[in-house]
């Protein structure tokens, strides 16, 4: 099999642009995959995504604007106001480079070479790195054509206008691959466990569908962690769950996924896949001490701990741990402790297909516990009314709610489902939980707000679409510190239009590609017939949010794992019921006091 040419993926790039219907994405992209070996399979799938290798290895290219700029003067031997001017008028430098390139042509280029040089460029650093980071680009485009060039640029700057969510590359795949993209249910269990495209593509047009039926979690890679559902009142739970619940308290941290390879060493990845080992070294060391077993993968929650009064404290104050400098001064500050509630790899035996009745024993035998390192509290009943109590008691000990749990429930990687069922109440009259949504837009503010922003759009995820519908826009909650902030914080996502996978009827001075994810409340949701969420399902319209607040940017989410559509319309239908009187709240009086069956806990000690 030839190598392809970065001038053949460059048309697949365009044809793809100018491609709105899924299905025909499908067939564009499914016709090049097939054509594809292993190896060039890895690399188009990474290059779709502006990356060079797996995103949990943080590989970023380290070039901003400035700096292209700044090459690309250099490589065509043109000024940089000459560039400023055609991305002024283009508003893209992908487009700058093209024309300023014109005709010229260069040897051909195959996409591993190609992917070769981005990935050298990509992993330049220390001193000097800046220089040569400009000077591999600068000898890439002079081998390019200026159709190339501009795929390059876009692609170091992560603004294609491709617009290929993950799920739809991996129905494209499976018809690649196997000529039926109903495969896709395949090719999405093995990516909900190795997490990266580029290795699921390697893996199938190495050995077919064969290949990834027998993946199993490694570590050093992080699982896409599974997700729980929703509902408003515990009454619900009965109907989509039955025997055995193990409920747990859900606690107001950071979720974390824990890998001890084979020689012991630690790495703790967050929810959005991102190694934030560095953040916790005081945990790392105790789980160090912990006994864990080599070659074992866990998961907890990190939660910021008040060891003198024995309480949790509020996410925003472990927030402050999010840093890369001074992790010294606030492992003092912001005392933490991790509580683990889950084991997916143990001795480097898979336990995902295991239930969880059976998961739980096996994390409490591999686990010794200390100051910092605990189980989770939880307990094991049939009855709602036990858990009710269990709720009352998790929120006095500063916990969220509880997070309600089939004990014959498998580790479903990646996936959203009423396995897990969360609860939490807010004590207030509005919705009963908060939305993390997309930022996808922005309307330019007035008066004190002159010079950010007014309101920022939002809009949810719809996984069986890729797509991301407007639920609202949000203007108040933005603190001063936060609005002088905005301008900043977003405009690495900046585009010059509204994005291909968002759906909106409302207008925005500017768009953003869905990347930013922020908290918000509301107090209910009504039809609109602007917004789209759950546009088709609902009469005259879509859901919209109505008196939104901004609580928090949701650093540790990714796009694709904000509040779904599907989640939306069950709240809508559930307060439709409240209503009409169709269901009944249980916190509306006080509730009784029950016994507790089977109590597992794990409370801090105080330090010596």
């Amino acid at each position: 099999m030839a190598d392809h040419t970065f001038s053949e993926l460059a048309e697949v790039f365009e044809s793809l642009e100018r491609t709105s219907s899924s299905s025909a994405i499908v067939g564009t992209l499914a016709a090049f995959l097939s054509t594809l070996g292993p190896a060039e399979a890895k690399a188009v799938a990474h290059l779709l995504r502006g990356e060079t290798a797996a995103p949990f290895e943080a590989l970023e290219f380290g070039m901003a604007e400035r700096m292209i700029v700044r090459t690309l003067a250099q490589a065509y031997e043109v000024s940089e106001q000459r560039v400023d001017r055609l991305l002024a008028r283009t508003g893209d430098l992908g487009t700058a480079a093209e024309l300023i390139a014109g005709r010229k042509a260069g040897p051909s280029m195959s996409i591993l070479y190609v992917s070769e040089a981005l990935n050298k460029i990509a992993r330049a650093s220390g001193k000097g790195s800046q220089e040569e980071k400009c000077a591999r680009l600068a000898q890439l485009l002079s081998r390019a054509s200026g159709f190339e060039a501009k795929y390059l640029i876009r692609t170091i700057l992560g603004s294609h206008r491709i617009g290929v969510a993950d799920m739809t590359y991996l129905r494209a795949l499976a018809k690649a691959y196997t000529g039926a993209s109903e495969n896709k249910e395949i090719t999405e269990a093995a990516y909900n466990v190795l997490s990266d495209l580029g290795e699921v593509s390697y893996r199938m047009a190495r050995s077919g569908l064969a290949g990834l039926r027998r993946v199993a979690p490694v570590p050093g890679t992080p699982v896409r962690m599974m997700l729980a559902a929703r509902v408003q009142s515990l009454d619900e739970v009965a109907s989509h769950m039955h025997g055995d619940m193990i409920a747990e308290y859900k606690y107001d941290g950071e979720r974390v996924q824990i890998h001890v390879d084979k020689h012991g060493h630690v790495q703790l990845f967050s929810r959005r896949l991102e190694k934030i080992t560095h953040q916790y070294p005081e945990i790392v060391e105790a789980i160090k001490k912990s006994r864990i077993a080599k070659g074992s993968i866990l998961e907890g929650e990190v939660v910021a701990f008040d060891f003198k009064a024995e309480h949790l404290l509020p996410f925003q104050t472990l927030m402050q741990r999010r840093r890369k400098h001074d992790v010294g001064t606030y492992i003092r500050k912001v005392p933490a402790a991790l509580f683990l509630f889950d084991v997916l790899l143990l001795r480097n035996r898979s336990l995902l297909a295991q239930p969880l009745s059976k998961r739980r024993p096996l994390l409490q035998s591999t686990v010794k516990e200390s100051r910092l390192i605990h189980l989770s509290k939880h307990i094991m009943t049939a009855k709602i009314g036990e858990i009710e109590a269990y709720f009352h008691e998790a929120l006095g000990y500063g916990a969220e709610g509880v997070v309600i749990k089939s004990a014959d429930s498998p580790y479903q990687a990646g996936k959203r489902g009423w396995s897990w069922i969360k609860f939490k109440k807010e004590y207030q009259k509005q919705l009963a939980d908060t939305f993390d949504l997309v930022v996808v837009g922005a309307v330019h503010g007035k008066g004190h707000r002159a010079g950010s922003y007014g309101s920022l759009l939002l809009a949810a995820f719809d996984p069986a679409t890729g797509t991301y519908p407007s639920l609202t826009k949000v203007g108040a909650g933005l603190s001063d510190m936060t609005l002088r902030s905005l301008p900043k914080i977003l405009k690495p996502y900046a585009i010059a239009e509204r994005h291909r996978l968002v759906e909106s009827g409302m207008k925005a001075d500017l768009w953003f590609r869905p990347a930013k994810v922020v908290e918000v409340s509301g107090a209910e949701l009504t039809v609109s017939p602007v917004h789209a969420v759950a546009r088709g399902l609902v009469k005259r319209g879509g859901l919209a949010l109505r008196f939104p607040r901004f609580l928090r940017f949701r650093d540790d989410k990714t796009a694709q794992q904000a509040t779904t559509v599907q989640e939306i319309y069950d709240m809508y239908r559930a307060s439709l019921a409240q209503a009409r009187g169709g269901v009944r709240d249980r916190f509306a009086s006080d509730v009784p006091v029950v016994s507790r069956p089977r109590v597992r806990q794990a409370v801090p000690r105080r330090p010596p």
